[in-house]
Parts: structure tokens; C-alpha cells; sequence
């Protein structure tokens, strides 16, 4: 009898784990059941014969609504230029929880993070748009038309409750795609409708229960009334990347020219803005008062050799500075960087920065007052901005250790923080290390297990300005969960020089760009710093810029000839 039983209990097992599946593909086809780890596992590997677009569910989501989920509604040889398309606005991603306060509740709290309005004519062009449409007219039993294209990106710990959807309008639906194809079978991310219904066992009042849920898959695409009352869930915190999800909206009443209103759709375009940059100037009425450095120097550290220092600045500006000056930057808006899961310090892995115009920064009223720092603790007057940025941390991102330049390098650093109403419970300090000799542990763990030593941690105070010597080792630390804004650093990374900062602006151009053997060569060169001395060097300053403004030229036409070759890729089907 016990043997009976126990071979039910095993059989039972079994159909379970063939029945239920894992939408993956395993390593060297191994076993499902004996995949011990994520890493031995592929997800949305693409079969050889993808099969035809269709509706693979009709879900009633309640107050008499549908939704269609249609499978395969983008094909696998699409799939790399479709998501390139729709990518190709990174730099102009606005943050749409930028008014975060504790007290001010409007702040677009619900609404994804990362929002970028995509171009609704090119979505119109694309191969995938001109397949699908046929498919949601059949379902709609109507005609369509496009009205409105938002790109969102969600992050793991991203609070974003249950709520009506920004694009709700008199016969709107939304046709929304999951363009993240690397999510694991527990990496969360699902879509879920909700509606209202009332549970005479826990309370008598009504209350927002989920009707139905879809797993976001590769090449998936959701129909849904616009109206309804939806979820889109973040990432699992396993899941270091971010979810992409593609918004079209449509409308039935094929005679309506209605504009939705989002933070997306009012932001202003970083073409435009870039020329808008310069101009900025203080304008209340003791911005021209002389300030006591002395005074505002709360505390310096120093590294272990005495020679590096970390100096912090309090009250330099005023709030009403600060609060123009961060308005001012906002409107740059932000580039994407992808996680990068290499164990080595190499770089910060901040995700989201807006890299801004150093020349054109020169101009601004802000560079004036940075540079009275630098003489002050200095004694010097030709430093020369090369990196101008503002850097965008959150609670579920992994900043690291390192330095921002060599270390025979003379450089500083400026960071000035930008975020009200962090407290010291929601951490975001900004820590300087120094590496310790190997001690066995590194010889153990291998890369990325470097030991270290804290010398100094600065609490990110609003408007406090740091200043150290950019060749020690550092890392910004994100706030905690608790804390649902964003910890915004302001950074400026000066040479002591104009000659040392276009070098350096020249060689961290070429990176990505095509160099024949003279140029790589002489990029070389001016990352070991043979070319740093006038005097010895055959390259003038007044050539440095040349040769800097011409790698800019040839790095954005190779750029604007891969996404025009990516554009091309997309819709030359039709």
C-alpha cells in the first residue's frame, strides 16, 4: 500500500512538471526538472518555424469589457529592428515622477517612471503595425486609426498601483507590446485588468479585485479598452534590466484629431532644448552676492597618503538657485544605459543619466559659481569642465565602486545634489574607498571580490556641492525603498586645463567610433597621456577641438546611418 501511494505521489509530480511547461529552451537540452539555476536556462528562444499571428486568448476582464491577447504578433525576423525603432528615442526618456514630495501628491504617482512618446506616423509604417492592424479591426468589429505612441520602461520596486490608464477617451482601446524578450518564468511583469466586486466575508464595501492576468511574453501584444482599470507590474528584483512596453492608442471615431495629455506628450524634445541649454542664468536678486567658502566648507577628508582630498560645501546656493537650476536640467531629459553585469569597478553602472552640452555649459550662470569653488580650494583658475551630467539613482539600482579618471591624472570631480527630502534613514551617501592589499580573499572570489577601506560617506543633502579629486575610488549609493523619488547628482568632471580636458573629451568619443590604424594609435596615446604636454607634444589645443569636433561629426553620422539602415530594416515590407 505505501508503495502505491508513493508511486501516485511521483506520477502526480510528473504531469504536473510536463503539463504546466517553461516557455525556455534549456542549455545542451538539458532537463527541466534538473536545471538547478536561472543561468541554465534561455527564455524565448525563437523556433526555427514561428508559428501565424492569432488570438490565443479573449479575456473578460468585467463592467462587460474584453481583452485579446494575440501571440506572435511581431515576427522573429522583425522583432531585433522593430524593438531598434522604437529604442531609438533613448536620450529623450522623461522621468515622469520628477515632482516627487513627500507632501505634494501630484506627482503622476501611477504612471511608469521612464515614459518617451514614440512617433506615431513611423509606428504606423512599420511592417508590425501594418500586420496586426487587419487582426484588431476584425476584433474591434470597427476601424482604426492610430492616435498616440508612448514608450514606458518599468524597473523592479517600482510602485505603481491599479488604476484607470492615462489614455482613457471616448472609444479609445490601447494595443500594448512587451518588447522585453529576456524574462524569466519568475520575473514578474504581468498585465492585470481589474474590476470592482464586493467580498461579504472580509467587508460589505466594494473593492478592486483582478479579473484576469497576461504573462508578458516576447513577441505578445494585448488589445484593451483604454478606459479600464489596469496594472502593469514591475520587474521581479531578479531582474536587473528594465521592462519595455510599447503603448499605441487608438481611436474608432475615425474623424477625431484629440491630443492626449502626458508627461511624454508636453515634454520638450532634447534637440531643442540642447540650444536652450546655454542661456540659463540666476536670477534672484543676491545671485550676485560674494560668497564666504570658508564658511560653507563643512569638512574635507582625505585618502590614506594625505594627498587626495574630499572637500564638502554646504549652503552655496539658495534654494531658489537650486530649485532653477534643477527645473533648468530636468528638461534635458535622460538616456538609458542597460546593467551591466560584469564583476569588475570598471564603471558606475548608473542606468539613467542626461548627458549634457559642455560647451554650451560654459555659458551657464552655474559654471561661474563652480569655478570660485575650484579657486578656492586650489589656487587655481584654467580648470576646464569635460563631462557635464546629471545622474538619475534609484531605489532597485546597483551603482558600483570607481574612479573617474587614472590615477596620474589631476582632476576633479564636482557633485551637487539635487533631491529634497531624503532623510538619513533613506540612505543615497556617496561613499569614497581605497583598496586594501590582497589579504586571500581576492585570490579566492576572483574579480570584483577587491577589498576595500572606506575613507569618507556624504549624506546627499539638498543643495550640498562635494568636491574631490576624481582618480579615488567612489560609488553612489541608492536610497531605500522607502524613499519613492529619485536621488538626482548633479556632476561636473574638470581637467586642469582646457588642453587636458579636449584630450580627454577626444579619446572618450572614440570610443565607438571607427579609427583606422593612425587613429587608434594616437587614441593611445592620449589615454596614457603622452600628448598632455604642450611643449613636447606636435598637436596644439586649437587642433585638439578640431580633432574633437571631427570624431563628433563622424560619431553621429555613423549613428544616424545605423538607425537609418535599423528604419529601413522595419518597414520595407510594405
Amino acid at each position: 500500500m505505501n508503495k502505491l501511494v508513493q508511486s501516485a505521489v511521483v506520477f502526480v509530480v510528473f504531469i504536473e512538471v510536463v503539463k504546466c511547461g517553461r516557455y525556455v529552451t534549456l542549455k545542451d537540452q538539458a532537463d527541466a526538472r534538473e536545471a538547478d539555476s536561472d543561468e541554465e536556462r534561455h527564455v524565448f528562444e525563437p523556433t526555427d518555424e514561428q508559428p501565424a499571428m492569432k488570438i490565443t486568448r479573449v479575456l473578460d476582464i468585467g463592467d462587460n469589457h474584453k481583452a485579446w491577447v494575440i501571440d506572435n504578433a511581431i515576427r522573429h525576423e522583425d522583432y531585433a529592428a522593430f524593438t531598434e525603432v522604437v529604442k531609438s528615442g533613448d536620450s529623450d526618456f522623461v522621468f515622469a515622477h520628477q515632482n516627487y514630495s513627500k507632501e505634494n501628491k501630484d506627482w503622476n504617482f501611477g504612471s511608469a517612471p521612464w515614459v518617451s512618446k514614440f512617433s506615431k506616423d513611423v509606428m504606423e509604417k512599420t511592417v508590425v503595425w501594418n500586420n496586426i492592424k487587419p487582426m484588431v479591426e476584425e476584433s474591434l468589429g470597427k476601424k482604426v486609426k492610430v492616435s498616440y505612441t508612448e514608450v514606458n520602461l518599468l524597473r523592479a520596486l517600482d510602485a505603481i498601483p491599479p488604476q484607470q490608464s492615462k489614455f482613457c477617451g471616448k472609444n479609445h482601446f490601447v494595443l500594448t507590446f512587451f518588447l522585453t524578450d529576456i524574462f524569466k518564468l519568475n520575473s514578474y511583469g504581468q498585465l492585470s485588468f481589474y474590476a470592482m466586486s464586493r467580498n461579504p466575508n472580509m467587508s460589505n464595501e466594494s473593492r478592486l479585485e483582478v479579473t484576469e492576468t497576461v504573462h508578458p511574453h516576447g513577441f505578445r501584444a494585448t488589445l484593451w479598452p483604454a478606459c479600464h482599470t489596469v496594472l502593469f507590474r514591475a520587474p521581479s528584483v531578479n531582474f536587473f534590466q528594465h521592462l519595455m512596453l510599447l503603448h499605441v492608442v487608438m481611436t474608432t471615431d475615425m474623424e477625431s484629431n484629440e491630443e492626449l495629455i502626458t508627461p511624454a506628450s508636453v515634454a520638450i524634445p532634447r534637440s531643442e532644448f540642447v540650444e536652450q541649454f546655454g542661456s540659463f542664468k540666476f536670477t534672484n536678486k543676491d545671485a550676485g552676492r560674494k560668497i564666504n567658502y570658508e564658511q560653507c566648507l563643512h569638512r574635507s577628508f582625505y585618502d590614506r597618503i594625505e594627498t587626495r582630498p574630499i572637500h564638502i560645501f554646504d549652503d552655496l546656493f539658495t534654494v531658489d538657485e537650486l530649485e532653477a537650476w534643477r527645473s533648468h536640467i530636468w528638461k534635458y531629459n535622460a538616456m538609458v544605459n542597460g546593467f551591466d553585469s560584469e564583476p569588475s569597478e570598471g564603471h558606475d553602472n548608473v542606468q539613467w543619466m542626461a548627458a549634457m552640452d559642455v560647451d554650451r555649459f560654459i555659458s551657464t550662470g552655474m559654471w561661474p559659481r563652480l569655478q570660485g569653488v575650484l579657486k578656492f580650494i586650489s589656487n587655481k583658475t584654467d580648470w576646464y569642465p569635460y563631462d557635464v551630467a546629471l545622474n538619475y539613482v534609484r531605489t532597485a539600482d546597483h551603482t558600483r565602486i570607481h574612479p573617474d579618471a587614472e590615477f596620474h591624472q589631476d582632476e576633479f570631480t564636482l557633485l551637487l545634489y539635487l533631491s529634497e527630502g531624503l532623510t538619513p534613514n533613506e540612505y543615497g551617501e556617496t561613499t569614497w574607498v581605497v583598496m586594501k592589499k590582497d589579504d586571500g580573499v581576492l585570490g579566492y572570489i576572483g574579480r570584483g571580490g577587491e577589498v576595500y577601506e572606506t575613507i569618507a560617506a556624504v549624506a546627499p543633502k539638498f543643495g550640498r556641492l562635494v568636491v574631490f579629486k576624481n582618480n579615488i575610488e567612489h560609488a553612489a549609493h541608492p536610497p531605500s525603498i522607502n524613499f519613492l523619488g529619485c536621488r538626482y547628482s548633479f556632476a561636473v568632471k574638470v581637467g586642469l586645463n582646457k588642453r587636458l580636458a579636449f584630450i580627454k573629451r577626444v579619446y572618450e568619443r572614440m570610443e565607438g567610433v571607427e579609427m583606422n590604424e593612425k587613429m587608434q594609435r594616437l587614441n593611445r596615446q592620449f589615454m596614457s597621456g603622452m600628448q598632455d604636454d604642450p611643449t613636447v607634444s606636435k598637436i596644439t589645443t586649437d587642433q585638439l577641438v578640431q580633432l574633437f569636433q571631427k570624431v563628433t561629426a563622424k560619431r553621429d553620422k555613423q549613428a544616424a546611418e545605423a538607425h537609418q539602415q535599423v528604419f529601413d530594416s522595419a518597414v520595407q515590407s510594405l
